[in-house]
């Protein structure tokens, strides 16, 4: 695909990815990209004001994506137009509209014990004005178990969460 996805204005916050085309529900949208780090690295630029809380996508046990733009402006909803599966990809959850906002839930990309630095946990205010806005978005296992079970059953979680979330199940 040409241009994955282009940056405009966000309803949401600043700057947001909108759909350059029509997009349907189950296709890819994009990889998400960016220097790969692991948790330690995270946790200095955290505690040294150079990384902002929001920014990068957490790609496995220990192991971020400090994403590069355009990916870092897709904003978080609480009621998103598309999940993250595998390792770092973007998929449509439902048909997207050419020009419309590109939106996933952080708290499905999200899932360690350790503390943040300065941060007690992971956890933002959010800004996503949805109808099913949670107020805070938190790690995954802070989710109800309903949101739990759509996430996992519209295979919107990547391998790590999903390898984490049986373990509990099947142990």
């Amino acid at each position: 695909m040409k241009n994955e996805v282009d940056v405009s204005e966000s309803s949401i916050q600043g700057a947001g990815v909108v759909a350059p085309r029509i997009v349907k529900k189950g296709e890819t949208v994009c990889m998400m990209r960016g220097e790969k780090i692991e948790f330690n690295e995270l946790k200095k630029r955290y505690s040294s004001g150079k990384e902002k809380i929001c920014n990068p996508l957490q790609i496995g046990e220990k192991t971020y994506v400090d994403l590069a733009a355009p990916y870092v402006f897709i904003n978080h909803s609480c009621d998103p137009n598309c999940g993250i599966r595998k390792k770092g990809e973007l998929f449509a959850l439902k048909n997207i509209k050419k020009g419309e906002e590109l939106t996933y839930d952080y708290s499905t990309s999200e899932w360690t014990y350790e503390k943040f630095g300065k941060y007690r946990d992971w956890a933002m205010e959010c800004n996503c004005n949805s109808k099913k806005c949670r107020g805070t978005v938190g790690q995954f296992p802070m989710l109800d178990s309903k949101l739990k079970k759509y996430y996992y059953h519209a295979g919107a979680l990547q391998d790590f969460i999903i390898k984490k979330l049986e373990e509990i199940m099947f142990s």
